[in-house]
């Protein structure tokens, strides 16, 4: 154990499956599968046979080798006199049948060859019989689930326009059977579709769950997507009756704008926080409809934000923007539906003028600011909303498809926001087609797609889901106490491993500036070519052990065979999703049963999101935030306020904020600007400062990219070591913790014969032979570096070997994983049903080495302009040769192409470019500072 123990925090949140393990399983052809591996087994004895011929090499008038049915060259039998053989014979050994009894060959190899191709014609013809028989079991099992409506309902929520397919019977046969297999894999092997539940680690109970099913869901609740939210904002800032009644404020910059916009920086100075657009523009001598103008392109180019635009931290954003709609809005909605009631066309809806006198104030017609950001804990809707969702589904489709038809001709936005709030209301109760319906409706009220989704329009997600469903663990006695001993001893590893890399890739950001002080800005325009320098002793001794493993050991343990990880220097925050590998939670064995880590995430995923249904969810969080306090001690972190891109909120945590493409939701946050950031090197160590703020910053992770420049600024972000140099490898272990499943790293030459099998009975003769030459499990999953998520793979199961076969067509290599906990080890049961569960647990860790030290007052700082190498000698691993200044230097400006780093954040990538003249106030030309702060952790 470290000097310093890790916290586990008492609540966990508990993912399961939506499916059972048997509806996936029931694709599979377990009989033919069988009689697929027995084929190739006794093909493999016949090329044997055929290797061992009395002929050892080819007559010199036939130089061809037999190619034989199974693949592969093997040596021909050669006739009286070593002559050729006839063409009749050279097919039998080719195709792998039996020789006639008199055969020019020894009889002893003839019975023994006959023996053996034989009993392989028996196989084939017992293969060609249970494969006709289980391929009508599996068709009557795609057809069963294609109609069931819990299936239909997860397709409709997550690919509409595969819904749309097999409501037109478009999907058939062995298409349909395709559709069918790749969506039924997600949704039955990982723990990303089910219900959000809970636990609690509690070491004095005896351990164990309740739970009513998988059918039973307490509470489910729909939120538009992302696009939507962005649509309906662009409508907020056309509207005349709303825009100049908003208080636009500055995000991203907290200071005056740079020069590289001209044309904004005077609009966005008088954007305060505290006045009206209406109120500005009157100052500024502004037409209004001019400063509407302004106002939208700074919100888009992320310079400013206002007080009708939702927080991207809160859960439900359009809630959030209905309650703060102003009143007369409301009134003028209910104006405009009476108008389009008597005309369904969408005529033009009157607009009153809106004068300077009349705009609608916050403190006079929208809530406080109390109870404007208190949410609803009940998430409860409107009366008349839940009546609509109890109506009768009857004729609904038909009524909302003509309702989505209609394209909603100039409808206010208010209108818009509570007709989507009542839409929503009734989603999560409604069938599959009627969802397709609100999804159709809801996408004509928000108006023009997503700027950022690549998907084709018709597949567009338009609804997010989340269920509260009823299973509650209790994580006690055995379970309890290896969690809390033997899992740290494996974070232990990796976290002083993700410490090196830190520092290496920090050394190398150093290297990359010089000695000098630089502004944020400048510096993610300057580095995004920067490649993480990976910390390799961990990686490095594991494969060292794995090399002198006995050959073909599946299960290598590490414990004892390491040395005691270094402590790390900075707090460490982590979550890990374990699977328990037992039949139940009460049989859980402390040291034996297996303890298996699943994803590992460099962040406490402990969230506002995951308990939003927990009755003391609120607490949970107060609770899990006092912990990251007590971890952090004396170091400060820096949350980075994405925008909203996974239909759930980017995290926040304790520590002030950069508002950078999206805005937090706590008024009282301490706000940093770009502007205010900027890194100090001495060419060997870089530190984030921040104006006004005591000691140096480190980054909270989160959804960022994984850049150099994070890696190096932020905490240790915890990673498993890297290994996709060894083709295979054991499963890794410490005593009974799982920290890497089995894997093998095959080429995409050996999937060929997949994609060129014709029929099942040649697929899973294909799927055999693979199996056999890697020795592959019967289930695992395959992932390649193009995928963002791996597939579940049962050999028995010709669909789902056509995914892999598709899958390897699309990389050069693809990594494969066993299934652990397999369906026989899975403790979640439903009577005869089994699901995948995992629990999710953050682990917290403060810094192993000295407290930071306490900042001497700050010196002035010399901005000084990022030196770039040339394109064509750059190298991102060695440090660039510290720049020469000269007195009155300011910054350079950025590159002309965007960078990784850049063109994660959107927002004010054209303003990034010349910050770092501002970054640290007014200095003394040509002043360099030595490095005021060593390493943390590290003496002076």
């Amino acid at each position: 154990m470290s000097e310093q123990d890790w916290t586990l925090l008492p609540a966990v949140t508990v993912r399961s499956a939506g499916f059972a393990w048997e509806l996936v399983r029931s694709l599979a052809y377990p009989r033919a599968a069988a009689a697929a591996a027995e084929v190739v087994r006794l093909e493999q004895r016949a090329l044997d046979l055929l290797a061992e011929a009395p002929a050892r090499r080819t007559p010199a008038d036939d130089p061809r080798p037999v190619r034989s049915a199974a693949g592969g060259d093997a040596r021909p039998v050669r006739g009286a006199g070593g002559g050729r053989l006839p063409r009749g014979l050279r097919s039998r050994l080719r195709d792998l049948r039996p020789l006639p009894d008199d055969t020019p060959a020894p009889a002893g190899w003839l019975a023994a060859w006959n023996e053996a191709t034989g009993a392989l014609e028996d196989a084939r013809l017992a293969l060609a019989g249970t494969t006709a028989a289980d391929a009508a079991l599996a068709r009557a099992a795609v057809a069963g689930i294609a109609a069931d409506e819990r299936f239909l309902d997860a397709v409709v929520r997550s690919a509409p326009g595969l819904y749309r397919d097999l409501r037109r019977g478009v999907a058939k046969g062995g298409r349909l059977r395709r559709l069918v297999g790749s969506v039924l894999q997600g949704l039955c092997a990982t723990c990303s579709f089910g219900p959000l539940d809970h636990g609690r680690v509690e070491p004095a109970a005896p351990g164990g769950h309740t739970w009513s099913g998988h059918r039973a869901r307490r509470r489910r609740v729909a939120y538009p997507a992302d696009w939507v939210g962005e649509s309906l904002q662009r409508r907020v800032l056309a509207d005349p009756a709303l825009v100049a009644g908003l208080v636009p404020r500055r995000r991203t910059w907290t200071g005056a704008v740079p020069d590289t916009v001209p044309d904004a920086a005077p609009f966005v100075a008088l954007c305060d926080g505290t006045r009206t657009l209406a109120e500005i523009a009157a100052e500024s001598g502004t037409e209004l409809e001019q400063a509407a103008a302004a106002l939208a392109v700074a919100v888009r180019r992320g310079l400013l934000t206002h007080d009708l635009c939702p927080p991207a931290t809160v859960a439900d954003p359009l809630s959030w923007l209905r309650e703060r709609l102003p009143t007369e809005t409301s009134r003028r909605d209910d104006a405009c539906r009476d108008d389009s009631r008597r005309d369904d066309s969408g005529p033009d809806v009157h607009r009153p003028d809106v004068s300077r006198a009349d705009v609608h104030r916050p403190s006079d017609s929208r809530p406080a600011a109390p109870h404007r950001d208190a949410r609803r804990s009940d998430g409860s809707r409107s009366e008349a909303s839940h009546r609509d969702a109890r109506r009768s589904d009857a004729s609904r489709p038909e009524a909302l498809h003509r309702d989505a038809q209609r394209s909603g001709g100039d409808l206010p936005v208010g209108r818009r926001v509570r007709e989507i709030t009542e839409l929503l209301a009734q989603y999560p109760a409604a069938s599959p087609d009627v969802k397709l319906a609100l999804q159709r409706r809801v996408e004509t009220l928000a108006g023009s797609g997503r700027a950022h989704d690549d998907r084709p329009g018709d597949d567009r997600v338009v609804v997010h889901e989340a269920a509260a469903g009823t299973l509650r663990v209790s994580v006690g006695a055995g379970l309890a106490a290896d969690l809390q001993g033997r899992v740290p001893q494996v974070l232990d590893l990796l976290a002083a491993d993700a410490e090196l890399t830190r520092q290496r890739t920090n050394r190398l950001l150093a290297g990359r500036l010089g000695a000098g002080t630089f502004g944020l800005a400048e510096v993610l325009g300057a580095t995004g070519d920067l490649e993480i320098r990976y910390g390799d002793r961990l990686a490095e001794r594991i494969a060292a052990i794995v090399r002198a493993a006995p050959p073909g050991a599946a299960t290598v343990d590490l414990a004892g065979l390491l040395d005691d990880p270094e402590p790390p220097a900075a707090p460490v925050l982590c979550s890990a999703d374990v699977m328990v590998a037992a039949p139940s939670l009460e049989a859980y064995e402390p040291g034996l049963t297996p303890l298996v880590l699943g994803d590992l995430h460099d962040v406490a995923l402990l969230t506002p999101w995951a308990l939003q249904f927990h009755p003391d969810g609120a607490a949970l969080v107060a609770e899990r935030d006092a912990a990251i306090a007590r971890a952090l001690g004396g170091h400060t972190a820096l949350n980075v306020i994405s925008r909203r891109a996974t239909g759930r909120p980017p995290l926040e945590f304790p520590g002030p904020v950069l508002e950078l493409g999206g805005v937090t939701a706590d008024g009282g946050r301490r706000r940093i600007g770009l502007d205010e950031l900027y890194v100090h090197s001495d060419g060997h160590r870089a530190v984030l400062r921040a104006k006004g703020v005591d000691g140096p910053l480190l980054l909270h992770n989160g959804e960022h990219d994984d850049t150099a420049l994070h890696t190096a600024l932020a905490l240790p972000r915890v990673r498993r070591p890297d290994l996709r140099h060894l083709s295979r490898v054991p499963r890794l272990t410490w005593d009974n913790v799982v920290i890497s499943r089995r894997t093998w790293r095959v080429g995409r030459a050996s999937f060929d014969a997949l994609g060129q099998a014709v029929g099942d009975r040649e697929l899973l003769v294909a799927m055999a032979r693979l199996r056999e030459t890697h020795d592959l499990p019967v289930t695992f999953f395959a992932a390649s570096l193009r995928e963002r998520r791996p597939i579940h793979v049962d050999t028995r199961s010709p669909a789902l070997v056509e995914g892999l076969g598709r899958l390897a067509a699309t990389a050069e290599r693809l990594t494969l994983t066993e299934t652990l906990p397999g369906p026989e080890e899975c403790w979640l049961r439903d009577g005869g049903l089994r699901f995948a569960a995992e629990l999710r647990c953050v682990y917290l860790r403060p810094a192993g080495g000295r407290p930071a030290p306490q900042p001497k007052p700050e010196a002035a700082h010399t901005c000084t302009p990022v030196p770039r190498p040339k394109a064509e000698t750059a190298d991102t691993r060695s440090p660039a040769v510290r720049p020469k200044s000269e007195a009155g230097d300011t910054c350079s400006p950025a590159p002309a192409g965007r960078s990784r780093a850049v063109a994660r954040y959107p927002g004010p990538a054209d303003v990034r470019a010349d910050s770092c003249s501002r970054a640290a106030g007014q200095v003394t030309p040509g002043a360099r500072a030595a490095h005021p702060y060593p390493w943390q952790g590290e003496c002076r």
